[in-house]
């Protein structure tokens, strides 16, 4: 071979390797499974890909390793399987949403992502993402998941952004390794089948540490591990019987427990400050506030509202917000109160057999009986009233 023709073939070498690392920054629409050729070698994906198309049954891309752009899947009527299974590294963003049929979905190598996103893939059952230890935001909402597939979450121990909703066949979560969410972790209306399901557990064995962290819908918990709250934590409309913390020491912000009509026994045993309000509310079977034998500030207001026959707060000395306790039993006594209510900073209020304490529906209206109320918007109106009317203590 000449040095001429080698030349050649190195030069046409190049502009060959060149042209495919551009191919793999495009930005590349599929409309069919045959538009996916131009950045199918491509082991690094830096581009944007959008796939939506009537004719897509199924997505295959073994040779990417890593994405550092974007994939976005949605509205593929016939779309049955997407299948990442080379990829191991994401620094960009996966979206699937409305895809209707997509049943499977495989990224078994993938080990840390920056965001996924998964919403409305109704048949959704197998998500195989079972390498997966950090994620920067994962949400996963209105998908077919049933605990009979791989879930995502057997060694993931790192998270920043973490919310699973709305997945009505999902009766277990269960994330044995997560240790810290540094954003917000928001677990609601999962296992509600329509006249079937109560809800879903929630197992967090290893969980130390979250910042804001909102829980719906639950009927079991368990944390305990966790020690450290930076922001608000919240825990409505649940099936909880028992709600225990044992090794939660601070809350940074607002403590909410409220609409949780089978809930009869709380315990937060560790608890020694919280950053903002308490609120303990609209909880049909609790007659007893007992469970917080540690704490001492509440920085925001006290605001208790329930049939409480006995409240028990022994080492809270201050209260930097105002106070209202309103209980509708005729076995409550202010008098136990009174320290905290001359602690208080803002207008400070204890009333025993208040109408105004019995459990309502956001209409005002009394609740009959004790079945959870499984509409989301009932339970946040009620707990934005409480707020307000937290809000009002303040002056």
């Amino acid at each position: 071979m000449t040095r001429l023709s080698s030349g050649l073939l190195l030069f046409l070498s190049a502009v060959a390797i060149h042209a495919q690392q551009e191919s793999c920054a495009n930005q590349v629409v599929v409309v069919s499974e045959a538009d996916l050729s131009p950045i199918a070698a491509c082991s690094t994906f830096s581009g944007s890909v959008t796939i939506s198309g009537a004719g897509i049954n199924a997505i295959v891309w073994p040779a990417l390793k890593s994405l550092t752009g974007s994939i976005k899947v949605t509205s593929n009527p016939h779309l049955a399987t997407l299948n990442l299974d080379g990829l191991k590294t994401s620094t960009g963003k996966i979206t699937l949403y409305n895809n209707t049929i997509l049943n499977v979905v495989n990224m078994s190598n993938l080990q840390s992502i920056n965001s996924l996103e998964i919403v409305t893939v109704p048949s959704l059952r197998q998500l195989s993402l079972s390498s997966i230890e950090t994620i920067n935001s994962l949400k996963i909402e209105d998908t077919g998941l049933d605990n009979s597939g791989t879930l995502p979450w057997s060694q993931l121990h790192q998270a920043t952004d973490l919310g699973v909703s709305n997945n009505k066949f999902l009766k277990a979560i269960n994330m044995p390794s997560l240790k810290t969410v540094s954003g917000r972790l928001t677990i609601a209306a999962n296992g509600l089948m329509e006249g079937q399901g109560h809800g879903s557990s929630l197992l967090l064995s290893n969980l130390t540490t979250c910042s804001n962290c909102t829980f719906r819908h639950l009927t079991e918990f368990q944390a305990p591990s966790l020690s450290t709250v930076s922001a608000s934590l919240s825990f409505d409309e649940t099936n909880l019987e028992k709600l225990e913390i044992p090794a939660l020491k601070t809350v940074g912000q607002t403590l909410s427990i409220v609409s949780n009509n089978l809930l009869s026994n709380v315990s937060f045993a560790e608890l020694i400050s919280i950053g903002g309000a308490l609120l303990i509310a609209n909880n049909t079977q609790l007659r007893t506030v007992g469970g917080f034998q540690s704490l001492k500030d509440i920085a925001g207001v006290l605001n208790m509202r329930g049939a409480f026959s006995n409240i028990s707060l022994p080492h809270v000395t201050n209260v930097k917000g105002g106070m209202s306790v309103l209980s509708s039993s005729t076995d409550f006594d202010c008098s136990t109160l009174a320290k905290i209510k001359a602690s208080a900073h803002g207008k400070a209020v204890c009333q025993a057999k208040a109408v105004s304490a019995k459990p309502t529906n956001s209409d005002g209206s009394l609740v009959n009986g004790a079945a959870v109320v499984s509409d989301l918007s009932m339970g946040f109106a009620f707990t934005a009233t409480i707020m307000a009317a937290a809000v009002t203590l303040f002056f």
